[in-house]
């Protein structure tokens, strides 16, 4: 009889543990996906960006000093992209244009505008400026879409709505070193885009919040 009886006691105390162990998971709260995500790191923050996908109000660090975005070009030619930038210090401005070439690396170049060297027609094989002979290197006509303040180019911007579309011919031209020069033609007319080509690390973006 004693036998019988501790078995009925030892079914009796696993069936009341089981109906407690119940009771507790249910007053658990149910885990959000973030919970089960292991990591809890938030899947929304801004993914980083490099400088070849700069946007208006990012800040450009140039050889240390800081430089506000005001306007952006994006060019598409044939599915083939890059990106001119608009940056501004004060009185300072200076073109930041990421990818231009179709092969290799993604160059980058830093660029002024060249009000002293006039062009009233189609650009030639070479262009002297000073003591540098630019020769032409590539050229093509682009698909552009204009954000923010992009300076001379205003014009083309009014009473348009933002990231509206234009057509662009653009002629790059190189010289020893890395010299480097940009005809860009905007209905009727030019603009001279003149500089250097800049290596990794010089240029750093802080991405708008």
């Amino acid at each position: 009889m004693i036998w019988i009886l501790l078995v009925v006691l030892t079914v009796l105390g696993g069936t009341a543990a089981v109906r407690i162990a119940t009771n507790e998971r249910k007053k658990l709260p149910a885990a959000t996906p973030k919970q089960l995500s292991g990591g809890g790191s938030d899947t929304t923050s801004l993914r980083e960006r490099g400088i070849g996908e700069v946007r208006v109000d990012d800040i450009v660090t140039i050889d240390s000093k800081d430089y506000l975005c005001e306007g952006v070009i994006n060019y598409d030619e044939d599915g083939h992209r890059w990106v001119a930038a608009r940056c501004v210090d004060d009185k300072v401005v200076k073109w930041l244009v990421v990818g231009l070439e179709r092969s290799g690396a993604h160059s980058t170049r830093l660029l002024e505008q060249d009000a002293e060297t006039h062009i009233t027609g189609y650009p030639p094989e070479a262009l002297v400026v000073g003591e540098l002979r630019y020769a032409l290197d590539k050229r093509g006509t682009a698909t552009c879409e204009l954000r923010g303040d992009v300076g001379g180019l205003g014009d083309l911007k009014k009473d348009r709505p933002e990231g509206h579309v234009e057509r662009c011919r653009w002629w790059l031209y190189s010289a020893p070193g890395d010299d480097t020069l940009v005809v860009e033609q905007w209905g009727s007319d030019y603009r001279v885009l003149r500089g250097n080509k800049v290596g990794d690390g010089v240029i750093e973006l802080m991405q708008a919040s």
